[in-house]
């Protein structure tokens, strides 16, 4: 058993098997959505059908979505919780026992630089991620001495189709925008260093420290400032209260 790769689109599930053929590595489908209990319950169920057991989670599935919070689909925005938070925390908790119980193994979870600071426009999407890094990092605390490790990579803004489905490609351009493999090279380097933590890209390092210097007050201000569409609207009857 090689690697099982979990998202909706079989279609692209099938494409990223077919290029592993032939390889050292092998690519087991699985199409499941993780919004839903059901694709939660047939990860697992692939999962335990490995002989071996999970040596690594990777909890990469994710999406944001931008706007003025009040204007958004609730819905969607719980969506964005129960993929972002939800979804992974369950993985984790299920999965983690094994690999303790095998003393080897462990997680990685995608988080982002959005994760140090608020975001006004992407408050829902910075606050799943915020629970991530902190999710993680205090589980890496309480698996020390396990053989198991956690760490939490935070890239900024990553060439993938993220922009399309947030709908706020002005904020993501702010930010010099990762390459995938890049980002990919990053979190192996870093967990094989042990690290818990890992800001990937020079800038993104140089902006996450600088916002730590700075008052909570200035950041939200700026990140608002950054964040805010070119259009913002509300749904009606509550104009007036801008």
């Amino acid at each position: 058993m090689g690697v099982l790769a979990v998202a909706r689109r079989a279609e692209r599930l099938e494409q990223l098997a077919t290029s592993a053929r032939g390889s050292a590595g092998v690519i087991v489908p699985v199409v499941a959505d993780l919004t839903e209990a059901a694709g939660i319950a047939a990860t697992l169920a692939a999962a335990a059908g490995v002989a071996d057991g999970i040596d690594l989670l990777v909890n990469n599935a994710g999406f944001g979505i931008a706007g003025e919070h009040l204007a958004l689909p609730l819905e969607r925005e719980l969506a964005c919780i129960q993929l972002n938070v939800v979804a992974l925390v369950e993985l984790t908790r299920r999965l983690l026992p094994g690999m303790v119980a095998r003393g080897r193994g462990g997680v990685i979870n995608i988080a982002s630089t959005i994760a140090f600071s608020p975001v006004p426009y992407f408050a829902t999407y910075a606050a799943t991620k915020a629970y991530v890094l902190h999710y993680t990092e205090a589980l890496a605390v309480e698996l020390r001495g396990t053989g198991v490790h956690a760490l939490a990579v935070c890239p900024g803004p990553v060439r993938t189709e993220f922009e399309s489905v947030a709908g706020n490609g002005r904020f993501q351009r702010s930010i010099p925008n990762l390459a995938a493999s890049r980002v990919a090279d990053a979190t192996l380097s870093a967990w094989d260093r042990g690290r818990t933590v890992a800001v990937v890209g020079a800038v993104n390092r140089l902006i996450t420290w600088f916002n730590g210097l700075l008052p909570r007050a200035i950041v939200r201000s700026m990140m608002g400032k950054l964040a805010r569409p070119t259009t913002v609207s509300l749904p009606p009857g509550l104009e007036s209260h801008r």
